[in-house]
């Protein structure tokens, strides 16, 4: 088993998220469908924006510096969103998120209406993602924004709890961005004396995990390469929440091996099909150069035949 690198617990989990976003970024519009309910249909083109803004907004009287979002995206050249992954049910979120999203309108969605002379801010479409179990999360994040005028609004966002999906309805829904996050739910379990993890119930998991994502290659959702990514993902989560039970980790790895070949078998298959190719056009090469080789004599009998001929001919004349 090779050796892996292990981030500290947060970073891991931002690094997935970024991971997904930026080489699968398509994966990102079942999520969408989840929380918005908006089904986009397959090649819709998705833009990844920048998720750095200033924080000279925030507080113009200290030195300027940068904060970043996890995921900014435009769809359909519409319909901008806005992704956090939260490993915490931490109360500030929801305000912070408000401040996401005002950073987010000035920096990709103020407008100006040209007849009242207005500026127009649109909020994305923000979504937080909880990658853990939490009982204490709520289905969506509030928080009421009252103006100087007296005027409210209540700022709410959907959230989504990667745990509370079963394997099926991962399935169901396509929604393989959870894939990396789904071994989290065994972690309650690790230090359980009541109901510890058993080495049968985490492979049977595994290898549920393994049957999506081939089935998600056969129907055309995945390419082979991303199912592998999918699973590298899956052993970097595994080495970092078994990290004190490696035993668990080594039967991660032992039952996810056979996929991380499928690359490059396929590299190989598609070599050899490549060489079959080239081998039936050097046959068909050496097939037309032995028809060429004998029109060619033809030729040469033909023209020989015409001397012939003419040589007869002005024997007679003669």
């Amino acid at each position: 088993m090779p050796e892996e690198h292990t981030f500290t617990s947060q970073k891991l989990w931002d690094e997935i998220t970024k991971v997904i976003s930026l080489e699968m970024t398509h994966r990102l519009l079942p999520v969408i469908k989840e929380a918005y309910g908006k089904d986009y249909p397959p090649g819709t083109p998705i833009q990844l924006l920048s998720t750095e803004h200033s924080t000279y907004l925030d507080d113009p009287s200290k030195d300027p510096s940068s904060r970043l979002m996890d995921i900014a995206i435009l769809v359909n050249g519409t319909d901008y969103y806005h992704i956090e992954s939260q490993m915490d049910n931490d109360h500030q979120m929801v305000i912070r998120m408000v401040a996401y999203d005002l950073h987010f309108a000035i920096q990709h969605n103020a407008t100006k209406d040209i007849l009242s002379g207005e500026t127009i801010l649109r909020f994305p479409q923000s979504i937080v993602i909880y990658p853990e179990s939490n009982r204490h999360i709520p289905d969506t994040l509030q928080c009421r924004l009252i103006f100087p005028d007296g005027s409210q609004h209540v700022y709410q966002i959907p959230t989504i709890c990667i745990q509370a999906y079963s394997l099926e309805t991962i399935h169901e829904k396509h929604l393989d961005f959870f894939i990396p996050f789904t071994l989290l739910r065994f972690r309650p379990l690790l230090d359980n004396k009541k109901k510890k993890l058993s080495m049968k119930e985490l492979t049977d998991f595994v290898e549920q995990l393994i049957v999506i994502l081939k089935e998600e290659v056969e129907a055309g959702i995945l390419t082979p390469l991303e199912s592998y990514d999918y699973i590298q993902l899956l052993l970097k989560a595994s080495k970092h929440i078994f990290h004190n039970y490696p035993k668990y980790h080594e039967e991660v790895w032992n039952v996810t091996k056979p996929m991380l070949k499928v690359p490059s078998m396929e590299i190989r298959e598609l070599r050899w099909t490549i060489a079959e190719q080239n081998a039936s056009l050097a046959e068909k090469d050496a097939s037309l150069a032995k028809k060429d080789a004998s029109l060619a004599e033809k030729d040469a009998t033909i023209a020989e035949l015409r001397q012939q001929l003419a040589a007869l001919q002005s024997n007679q004349q003669d």
